[in-house]
């Protein structure tokens, strides 16, 4: 390889470093929750600014989106080994973002119920239920991102029970 092709290389790895961090995940301390923590704030500006709920159609084609894309980079990521030799480094945090985005789903301005799904995906992502541990058994990008998402959707999961209980 030539110092051209080492430069494109190096280009290629940084911007894979932060499509899978979004940058919050190269920061020292709790990165998951940095992650869920950002999408919380853009999901806040969004509602605050009078946006549409998170719901419908589309908003489940974006959490779909993210998901997938989250598969994708996970997938580069582990197998560029861009952050080390983990098969799940803590920097990779494009996951929790798509979890927390499950787990806000039906929110439709900001409240309660948004710091609920914040408080009950981070609570699942850390404590991993089961299926949410199995989950990270899967090869590659798809075990990074299935346990975040079977957090988001038991958070999502008590988050609407929580809503029709209280009304």
């Amino acid at each position: 390889m030539n110092r051209t092709d080492d430069f494109k290389q190096g280009a290629r790895d940084r911007g894979l470093r932060f499509m899978a961090s979004l940058g919050v995940g190269l920061l020292p301390g709790p990165q998951g929750t940095y992650a869920s923590l950002a999408t919380c704030a853009a999901a806040l500006a969004w509602l605050a600014a009078g946006g549409a709920p998170l719901a419908g159609p589309w908003y489940a084609a974006l959490v779909l989106a993210m998901s997938a894309a989250s598969v994708a980079v996970a997938q580069a990521a582990v197998k560029r080994r861009v952050f080390g030799q983990s098969e799940d480094p803590g920097q990779i945090v494009i996951d929790e973002s798509a979890g927390q985005l499950l787990a806000l789903y039906g929110v439709a301005h900001p409240g309660w119920e948004m710091l609920a799904a914040l408080a009950a995906f981070r609570f699942f992502d850390i404590a991993k239920p089961w299926p949410v541990n199995a989950s990270q058994r899967l090869p590659g990008g798809w075990g990074v991102t299935a346990d975040d998402f079977l957090a988001g959707l038991y958070a999502l999961a008590l988050v609407r029970l929580l809503a029709s209980w209280l009304g």
